[in-house]
Parts: C-alpha cells; structure tokens; sequence
C-alpha cells in the first residue's frame, strides 16, 4: 500500500484490537491491498466500493443501514461518488467531532460518530441515549471506521444471515477473515460473485468445526492447540430487526474436537459423528459405515452422498458440544454395537466433563472386573441391570452387590474403597447419569477388544433431567 496520506495511522489499520468486526475488516483490508501495492488507501477503499455497487449491486444492508453504498436514494455511480466523498472527508478529517481516546483501540486521535451506515450492531445515531454521555454514535478513529468499511470481504453468509468467527489467537482470526476474502475476491475475478461468500455450511456449529479443521492443520502442537478458543457471531444489521447470536467454542472444547481429528482416532470419531448427520432435503438418509457416505432413498433408487457434501449439514453432536450438553448417552450407545477408542472418550472426560483421572482409571478397573467375575454368559444380564439404574442409590447397590461382594467371595485385595466411592465415582460435582454411561462404555470397550460383540439393539437416548446431580 501506497502511505504517502499523511493523516492515517498505518498501524492500526491493521493492528489486532480485541474487536471482532474491527479485526476482521483489518485482516480483509491487509488480504485485499496485497492486490493493489501502487494505491494508496482511499484508492484501495475505491477498489472494494466498486465490488459492492457493481458486483454485488450494493447488496450489504446486511452489515450497513442507510450507508452511502445501500441509500437507496442514491443509484448507480452516485453510489460509489457519495461514498469516496464519505471517506476522503474522513481521512481529511473535516468530519471530526474532537480529539479523544478511540472506543475501540485506545488511541488519543481525531474522533468520529460510527453509527449503523458506517459499523456493524454499534447502536443508531437517531437514538442518543443509547450511547455514552448522550453521544450521536460510538466515537471512533478513521482507521476503525475504514476497517469496518471491508467487514463484507471477511465474512460468510449463513442460514440468511451474516457469520463471523474470532478468536482469542489473532493468527486464526486473521485465517477467517484472510480466507474469506481470498474466496471472495476469486469469485469476483470469475464473475460468480453478485453478493458476500455463502458458505456451504447448514448450521453455525458445523461451520464452527469445519474452521477448526482447517486452524487444527495449520498447526500439529497439541499444546497449542490447548489456548484456542472462537466465537461465531451470526447476525444482521439489516431495518428494524438488528440481532445478534454468539456461538462459544472454548479451549477445552476446541482441544477436544482437534484431538479426535489426528491420528487413529479420528476414523473411530467420523464413524461415531456420521451418523448423526442431519439435512431437511434428505429426511430419512442413513450414514453407510461402510462405504463411509450416506444413502437416501427416493423411489426405489439410492444416491449415494459423499462425505464432502454431508459434513456441512447439521450435526446433533457438533450442536450439543456447542451447548455444553453431554454426548455421553450417545457414545454409550454407539459402544454397544461398534468398537469406539477408549483414548476419545478419556479425553472427553477430562477435557469437557472435568472427571479425574483417578476416576476414570476406576471405573476401567471395575468394568475388567465386572467382566471377569460375570462371564460372557452372564455378562449381558448385568449389562442390562446397568442400563436400567434409574438413579445414584440404584447404581451405588448394583455396585455394591456385584462388586464387593464377589471381592470378599475372591478374597482379594479390596477393589471399591470408601474414597473411591465419594471422591471418585460419586463426589457432588459429577452426575451419576455419567458414571452409569462411562462404565457401560468402558464394559462396552473391553468386549470389543476381547473380539465380544453383543449384538445389542442400541439403546435409546433417555430424555432425563440432569438438573440434579446424585439423587
């Protein structure tokens, strides 16, 4: 980029500044001037204005209410005049309202009213008491608002509404935005382009972990992996209807999810997630494990859908992961008929449901035991006794009756302590549900590897209450 313009800071056009549309303009603006070195930013902001009025026919009130470029008093080139008017006033800074402190990076500069023609969700200028001290709008630097100008370029479009994803690493929120306009500005040069990218994506939880695939390949440190964190904000700008919905990836979760995607784990994790893939174009269509895509059915023929196509729809594990609900029922119940890696769901545990090591190292003890005392004969008896513990006193008896007592019958060394019992298996913070699923899961596991498959129909979901923890 061209500095010879005096008046702007070149660093915080660019510069990270902890706000998600701040940054992901400044990431767009940073991919998109790589394109015209020779300009100078009011010749760069001229470039994207001409895509928003002549490629996508001024098609962002999605992002800017009443802008120069959406005004629909103003057609055609009047359009992109009013705007360059807009902004060589800005960088001028005629349009200045005083010297302050910028609410979005800090800086004392010249400051300027961003309201909803110019910013995205920052409260409208006709409404004053909605800002401070009675203010017309948010007061922010140029720089701010020029970034905010090339926000289309580094968002997708979902479900009919606007997606952003940002992240507490500034490296993968600069990787959305980046990526997004690369894809735009290549449909741009194709004349595909009449709008902002519409992502393949069903549902913003699959488009939140189909970005984490991406972000998990571009770095193969688990540690690292460890400190992500995103957040998806799915909105419009748009009339009278402004909303916002925020989506939260924490670390825990994204070490989790990037976990199941390396090595060997990552066939049985696809397998478990594939059959719970959801599309309303294709009600009744069943995962094929075995040809790994999924089959629909319509008038006596079957198409066959491949596994790029199906994993942008929705995915009821990817949502409750996204809510903070417990897969454990559901990985229960794809452990009775198929062989799932231990490695998963301890990680599961440790990472998303907080259980100690100590406990999880228990209940595998206990389910080689209950095993070995049961026999393949009886085993599926107790299985089903398991299955049928409807709550913590019902569970702690079972234990009690098949464990201890078959312990002091051996005359072995005492395998269920009162510790273990209140502090690892029981203690007030962990459902019992939980306990009951992990255990069976465990059973489950250790038949598998001795080559024992039961031929279990799966067990339904159950639609409990986990309001109360051990009741």
């Amino acid at each position: 980029m061209n500095q010879q313009i005096k008046t702007i800071d070149y660093k915080w056009l660019t510069e990270p500044t902890g706000d998600p549309f701040a940054d992901a303009g400044g990431f767009a603006l940073k991919e998109f001037a790589k394109r015209f070195p020779e300009k100078d930013i009011l010749g760069i902001i001229e470039e994207v204005s001409k895509i928003y009025v002549n490629q996508w026919d001024a098609k962002i009130n999605t992002f800017f209410l009443n802008s120069k470029i959406t005004q629909p008093a103003f057609k055609g080139d009047r359009k992109l005049e009013e705007t360059m008017k807009f902004f060589r006033e800005l960088v001028d800074e005629r349009t200045s309202v005083g010297k302050g402190y910028c609410r979005i990076s800090g800086q004392k500069t010249q400051l300027f009213v961003a309201g909803r023609d110019n910013s995205v969700l920052s409260g409208s200028g006709t409404f004053v008491n909605f800002h401070h001290a009675f203010e017309a709008g948010i007061l922010v630097s140029k720089e701010m608002l020029i970034r905010f100008h090339f926000v289309p370029l580094a968002c997708i479009l979902l479900q009919g509404r606007i997606a952003l994803i940002h992240s507490n690493d500034n490296r993968l929120t600069e990787l959305f935005a980046a990526e997004n306009c690369k894809e735009n500005l290549h449909a741009v040069a194709m004349n595909l382009s009449d709008g902002i990218l519409k992502t393949k994506c069903r549902a913003p939880s699959t488009a939140l972990f189909r970005f984490i695939d991406k972000a998990s390949i571009k770095s193969q440190d688990e540690n690292e992996l460890d400190k992500y964190s995103l957040i998806l904000y799915h909105f419009t700008n748009f009339g009278a209807s402004p909303e916002v919905k925020i989506y939260t990836v924490p670390s825990q979760l994204f070490a989790f999810y990037a976990y199941t995607q390396r090595g060997d784990w990552k066939f049985d994790w696809e397998q478990f997630v594939g059959s719970y893939y959801r599309s309303t174009e294709y009600k009744g269509a069943k995962y094929n494990e075995n040809t790994r895509q999924i089959d629909f059915e319509k008038k006596g023929q079957v198409e066959m859908i491949e596994r790029g196509e199906y994993q942008n729809w929705s995915n009821l594990i990817y949502s409750r992961l996204l809510a903070g609900e417990t897969i454990l029922p559901y990985m229960r119940s794809w452990s009775e008929n198929h062989s799932f890696s231990w490695k998963i769901v301890a990680k599961y545990l440790s990472k998303i449901k907080n259980m100690k090591q100590e406990a999880q190292k228990k209940i595998l003890e206990l389910a080689d035991f209950i095993i070995e005392t049961e026999g393949k004969d009886r085993i599926g008896k107790c299985i089903q006794q398991i299955k049928n513990a409807k709550s913590s006193s019902a569970l702690s008896r079972l234990l009690i009756n098949k464990v201890l007592s078959k312990n002091l019958e051996l005359k072995r060394e005492a395998i269920l302590t009162v510790e273990d019992y209140c502090e690892y298996l029981f203690p007030e913070e962990v459902f019992w549900r939980d306990v009951r699923d992990v255990f069976l899961i465990a059973i489950y596991q250790r038949l598998h590897e001795k080559g024992i498959f039961l031929n279990a129909k799966e067990t339904e979901i159950e639609d409990e209450d986990e309001t109360d923890i051990n009741e």
